[in-house]
């Protein structure tokens, strides 16, 4: 029995392990840095190749088949974890609020986030479009502080491919 924990617990980690370079490479693979992809492949694949071999001699284990699960399951969100870490994917958000625009522009800066601002013309008439660029890693901050202030806000992001000059929160100057 103690024999079947061990070795289940071993599949579990393990498949953490595999599955959360998995969701590294993807990352890596997005950002074209083949090099480091295929590395990390290499790892993972082989303890993919480590640990399915050792299930299947063993498949009547019905633990051994539950840690795989949990395992899939722990790397997958360990894996997003990390990957957001590294991330320094590039997202510009514009807000438009029709009654809280002066408050959110204040509390912008404060919270560290740098702003544009533009006029626009919507279904209503003429709006003001706060323009915010941030690392994706800010993204979820940056949203809870428009909704703290504006729940009804309108508010679209979408991930940049190049930048030069400007503020961006969350980058330092080089």
């Amino acid at each position: 029995m103690v024999d079947t924990i061990i070795w289940s617990l071993a599949i579990f980690f393990s498949r953490i392990v595999d599955v959360t370079l998995g969701t590294i490479r993807v990352n890596m693979i997005i950002r074209k840095k083949k090099a480091i992809a295929a590395l990390i492949g290499f790892f993972e694949v082989t303890i993919f190749i480590t640990v399915i071999v050792k299930l299947i001699e063993n498949i009547s284990n019905i633990y051994g088949i539950l840690a795989y699960g949990a395992g899939f399951a722990a790397g997958t969100a360990i894996g997003i974890t990390i990957s957001e870490k590294l991330s320094l994917d590039l997202v510009s958000t514009n807000i438009i609020s029709r009654k809280y625009c002066n408050e959110i522009k204040t509390i912008l800066p404060e919270e560290g986030f740098g702003f544009t601002c533009y006029k626009g013309a919507g279904r209503d008439g003429e709006v003001e479009i706060i323009n915010v660029v941030c690392n994706q890693a800010n993204l979820q901050r940056l949203d809870k502080l428009i909704h703290e202030n504006d729940p009804d806000a309108f508010v679209v992001s979408y991930m940049l491919d190049k930048i030069r000059g400007g503020f961006v929160s969350g980058f330092k100057k080089k």
